[in-house]
């Protein structure tokens, strides 16, 4: 039999401590799926039988059972299992209800509003020999009670759609929605938020008045292609941008150092500036995707690091009431694991502890000029950003 161990990118020790790595939740949306199970394992040697019915859009595999299914077979969140394909390939990963591995690490999820237990390779979906695998069976067995349940308790966190429920903010942080002007990007210039046209998360509406007041003339859309746009039932001014043209549509996954990532996203920084401004960028939250572009956008426009993780930090107060002040531990951890590696593959280090030291501003304009931006693409993208433009 093969084995797989839990594959990820080896990330380096974190900035002045050394707690275990962990990422946070990143919001993906599956197929809905009629599950099917058998021959459960028992409480004492937990096991489940299955198969894969089907792949996501991701590239993650979909199970036929449920987290109702793992639970009676004797599973809990936390835990360590391993998933054999046809009885010759095993895997091994953690079982979680959330999205809480580094990138490439494979791992189980049972999310919340999922209909039915996927595995995949957290960002990066799964590789091609664990592709087109549909109708082929599959055994859940357990490697290890509760070896990860430190990380599943850590990184758990929900947010809720319900706008009464976060009574003591405005409406821009519920919908995650805020200016950016560190370094030199102009005040008024950048925005960031929650999806402005996909109301799932009961927050466009909020995006979209806030878009209106704000007199934001262009979005980057990080989340949505044209199908899904044209199905969605926008708010006024967020439908006023679309059918006037003035909406980029750049959808991308969340892995940041990922080639087709980073085609697609240079290309749509080429065309932002022939765009007027200002400008909002957002995807589904406003929270990973959203967060790596301003903090590429941060850095190029000359960006502390300080600066690009406070802003990055603001969205998981808005989301989850976490701050650095009351949650230092969790914060360090979050940034770490989730924005410290996108800023190392964008400024080309490899060592943590050189990222509050960096020239962002040069890093960033090298990777970009290696990557298929012009000189002069460049300097306009950064002019755009820097210089006040009439509103």
């Amino acid at each position: 039999m093969t084995t797989y161990p839990s594959r990820h990118l080896s990330f380096f020790a974190l900035l002045q401590r050394g707690w275990r790595s962990v990422l946070p939740i990143v919001f993906v949306s599956l197929l809905s799926l009629t599950a099917t199970c058998s021959d459960a394992g028992s409480a004492a040697t937990p096991m489940l039988k299955g198969k894969i019915s089907s792949y996501n859009e991701f590239g993650a595999a979909m199970l036929d059972f449920t987290q109702t299914d793992m639970t009676k077979a004797g599973f809990t969140f936390g835990d360590v299992i391993s998933i054999t394909i046809d009885g010759n390939i095993e895997i091994v990963m953690p079982y979680y209800d959330g999205y809480y591995a580094r990138n490439g690490e494979y791992l189980c999820v049972a999310y919340p509003t999922y209909p039915s237990i996927c595995f995949t390779a957290n960002n990066t979906g799964l590789p091609e020999e664990f592709l087109g695998l549909e109708g082929h069976d599959i055994i859940v067995r357990m490697k290890e009670k509760g070896g990860k349940i430190d990380v599943q308790q850590a990184l758990s966190m929900k947010y809720n759609n319900d706008r009464a429920n976060y009574s003591d903010i405005s409406d821009e942080e519920f919908a995650n929605a805020r200016t950016v002007s560190v370094g030199e990007i102009t005040s008024r210039i950048l925005y960031r938020s929650s999806s402005p046209f996909c109301n799932e998360i009961n927050r466009a509406y909020y995006v979209s008045e806030y878009m209106e007041r704000e007199k934001v003339k262009t979005v980057l859309n990080l989340a949505d292609t044209e199908d899904k746009m044209l199905s969605y039932d926008m708010p006024s001014y967020s439908r006023k941008l679309w059918e006037g043209g003035h909406v980029i549509l750049c959808p991308l996954k969340a892995d940041p150092t990922a080639d087709d990532y980073n085609k697609r996203l240079i290309d749509a920084l080429k065309e932002l500036p022939s765009h007027p401004a200002p400008y909002l960028v957002h995807c589904m939250e406003g929270k990973d995707r959203t967060g790596y572009v301003c903090a590429l956008l941060e850095g190029l426009c000359g960006a502390s690091y300080e600066e690009i993780v406070a802003d990055y930090l603001i969205t998981y107060n808005n989301y989850y009431k976490v701050n650095p002040v009351k949650d230092s531990t969790l914060c360090i951890t979050l940034v770490s694991l989730r924005l410290n590696p996108c800023l190392m593959y964008y400024a080309g280090i490899n060592d943590e502890a050189q990222l509050p030291d960096a020239d962002y501003a040069k890093a960033f304009s090298s990777f970009l000029l290696s990557h298929g931006m012009s000189q002069q693409q460049l300097d306009t993208l950064i002019q755009a950003l820097t210089v006040s433009k009439p509103r």
